[in-house]
């Protein structure tokens, strides 16, 4: 869906909030969804009795749309039903919270893998739980992960047994507990490991919700990049597990759901600002950069902003459109309806929105050089389409 957004030229792939990773989870949850007024539930689900029998979402991070069209044979692409969005920014700690949750950054309040948090004292990454600059998880001094979040867990108050099914070295960090709550884990190791713990979920009585999350798509994009052989194998890896699953339910009635929280696309050496070889530009930020590569939250010192936009500009031609944050989340790109208190403190006061396969870094003295291929969180149709499949073995 392409839109103009006030401030900015030229049309923009924007979220739509009545065919997205959100409407999806309401679909799901029905009666108990957060904000079923907000975010209706997906025509394609109203008929498929999703209460009256065992329900399995696997959430592969990173499978974009457009990526699952370059394997028209994979199970997965020949039972894919619909294309969807993900939410903005296209990114796993917002998308996958609004998977989780319900609900986009407009609601939980998280933005960006980096977000300045004013009642933490800094620029924050939530998912890991602490500061950008290194340091013990914030759980050590008595903060919990939740007071992060403007929403409380949705998979908990199902009307229905839920288990989560994550990697065991997340399965019990802060962050899932804030999103998951009490529900039952299953932690696992492995490709392998993972659809037996899936299929032990979907064991329980009660019409299970077992909800699965695989990372190591992304990983492998984020170092090797969408275009790399070993992506491709990595792929064809989860492709033949899961055409195994679909067998292995055979007869069973269970509705098995796949998607992603967001794509990825390669970014190009010489679209790449970083801020290190530009302290004129790194003069004018009262705090280190926000958000995303793709998508920039910059707070700015007082009346440093178009000496800022044009600084970029002349250093980055036509790599970046930038718009007041405050035009963002007014034109609906968080999402809709009454936004969370603490997202407009952390969406900064300019947001730089990345064109082509363009990035914007910058780099604490502490941290090493950016060095990732693959990347993600901006408006392009690689990052913001996400498959829906839709299996009834």
């Amino acid at each position: 869906m392409a839109q103009h957004l006030p401030g900015l030229d030229g049309s923009w792939l924007l979220p739509d909030y009545d065919r997205s990773i959100v409407n999806l989870v309401t679909s799901l949850a029905q009666r108990d969804a957060p904000a079923a007024d907000l975010y209706p539930g997906l025509a394609e689900l109203e008929d498929s009795r999703i209460h009256e029998r065992p329900v399995a979402l696997l959430v592969i991070d990173g499978l974009g749309y457009q990526f699952l069209q370059r394997f028209p044979e994979s199970y997965l692409a020949r039972h894919c039903a619909a294309r969807l969005t993900s939410c903005f920014p296209t990114t796993t700690a917002t998308a996958v919270s609004a998977l989780a949750l319900g609900v986009p950054a407009q609601q939980h309040g998280i933005p960006g893998w980096y977000t300045h948090m004013r009642e933490l004292g800094g620029v924050v990454l939530p998912l890991p739980f602490i500061p950008r600059g290194g340091g013990s998880c914030y759980s050590r001094k008595g903060v919990q992960a939740q007071q992060m979040l403007d929403v409380s867990a949705l998979l908990p108050q199902l009307s229905r047994p839920v288990r989560v099914c994550s990697p065991a070295y997340i399965s019990d960090s802060d962050y899932s507990r804030a999103l998951y709550g009490r529900c039952r884990r299953g932690p696992f190791q492995g490709l392998e490991h993972f659809f037996e713990r899936l299929s032990q979920g979907l064991e329980q009585r009660g019409n299970p919700l077992v909800w699965g999350y695989w990372t190591e798509l992304d990983a492998m994009a984020h170092e090797l990049g969408v275009d790399s052989p070993e992506l491709e194998e990595h792929f064809w890896q989860i492709d033949q597990q899961f055409g195994q699953w679909l067998e292995w339910l055979a007869g069973s009635d269970t509705l098995v759901l796949v998607t992603a929280d967001h794509g990825l696309i390669d970014c190009r050496d010489d679209q790449r600002l970083l801020l290190d070889t530009h302290p004129e530009i790194e003069s004018m930020l009262r705090l280190p950069l926000c958000g995303e590569p793709r998508v920039a939250f910059c707070y700015l010192k007082p009346g440093a902003q178009s000496e800022f936009i044009d600084a970029v500009a002349q250093q980055a031609p036509d790599l970046f459109a930038a718009v007041e944050s405050e035009a963002l989340l007014e034109a609906g790109l968080f999402g809709r309806g009454q936004p969370s208190l603490r997202l407009r403190e952390r969406i900064g006061d300019l947001t730089l929105l990345a064109r082509d396969q363009a990035i914007i870094k910058d780099r604490l003295l502490q941290e090493g050089a950016f060095n990732q291929r693959g990347v993600h969180g901006g408006l392009s149709a690689e990052e913001l389409y996400v498959p829906l499949v839709i299996a009834e073995p």
